[in-house]
């Protein structure tokens, strides 16, 4: 890494801090600027007394400026406190977080190693065999699995295997069950997720590999007589790989935020989940750590995949 690595990295997580206040400002103006009032959850329909809903707010703190709201939940942020939720059985949210955090990483890890393993050996193949069937197939392939709607995937394989064939649950992520039959209850969900992600992939590693073929140390390389497979693992590979780092850095975020489409179709009790229900039920301070949460690791993860990057290729510098 080179000698001014400490001071761009000091500085990269130093911009963090503006960028967060800035992020949650963002943040919490557009969910408390959204049409309809959480002040609802907690009257019935047949009791929406304008003094009723008016103590609710008081008591939720509703009733004050945005401003000073801002003030109030940003000094609680701050100590890493998102408050009680006002639905979910008046959960603290970091609880509610908690309990649900896991099951999202473990759905989204499956699906991001399941796209790796797949996508990057094909996108390999597909650049050796340029124009050639298999590449035509997996190029085809990739852009069917980026037009396929996740929630129409998701339906469709519900219907085929597991109301037509029985062969995997249709939903829920299996509590109770341990081993294969845990298992079956991941593959549903993490196929769908990986389809998108398998696309991506193979686009990018492919073009990867193209690029860097063209480069003049390849065909030094070969002129040297290095064999084929020399040439692709050694010298293609190696440089072709370096930047599928940054894209699949931007999947990781995927993996504490959840998929709220696939989780729903799913009834998979992970964040995606409960950011849905906390949409519907307009339940703020969720809708605001949800959010902030995955805003704040997408700027850590850049920063991450930089320093990363710097130390698989020792050509990039810091300066």
């Amino acid at each position: 890494m080179a000698a001014g690595s400490g001071t761009y990295i000091a500085r990269r997580i130093l911009l963090l801090v503006p960028l967060m206040i800035g992020l949650s400002m963002v943040v919490f103006v557009i969910i408390h600027l959204s049409p309809g009032d959480p002040a609802l959850a907690f009257a019935s329909e047949q009791a929406l007394d304008p003094q009723v809903l008016a103590q609710v707010r008081e008591n939720l703190g509703l009733d004050k400026p945005l401003p000073v709201q801002y003030g109030i939940w940003l000094s609680h942020v701050a100590r890493f406190e998102f408050g009680t939720a006002y639905t979910f059985n008046r959960k603290p949210v970091i609880n509610l977080i908690g309990e649900r955090v896991l099951m999202s990483v473990q759905l989204q890890a499956l699906a991001l190693v399941m796209a790796v393993l797949i996508a990057i050996p094909l996108g390999i193949i597909s650049a050796k065999r340029q124009y050639s069937l298999l590449d035509n197939l997996a190029t085809g392939g990739a852009f069917l699995g980026l037009a396929l709607p996740d929630f129409w995937l998701a339906l469709m394989l519900q219907l085929l295997l597991a109301v037509q064939l029985g062969w995997l649950p249709a939903s829920t992520s299996g509590p109770g069950t341990a081993g294969l039959e845990k298992l079956s209850y991941f593959i549903m969900p993490a196929v769908v997720l990986a389809v998108p992600i398998i696309a991506i992939f193979i686009r990018f590693m492919r073009s990867s590999m193209l690029e860097v073929n063209k480069q003049d140390y390849v065909t030094t390389a070969r002129a040297k007589g290095l064999s084929e497979r020399a040439v692709t693992y050694r010298h293609i590979l190696k440089n072709a790989i370096v930047p599928m780092v940054t894209v699949i850095g931007i999947q990781l975020p995927r993996l504490v935020s959840g998929a709220v489409i696939v989780e729903t179709v799913f009834a998979w009790p992970g964040l995606g989940w409960l950011g849905y229900q906390a949409i519907l039920q307009r339940d703020y301070p969720v809708i605001l750590a949800l959010s902030l949460l995955t805003g704040a690791f997408i700027l850590v993860m850049n920063v991450v995949v930089d320093i990363v990057y710097a130390l698989l290729d020792p050509r990039i510098r810091f300066d």
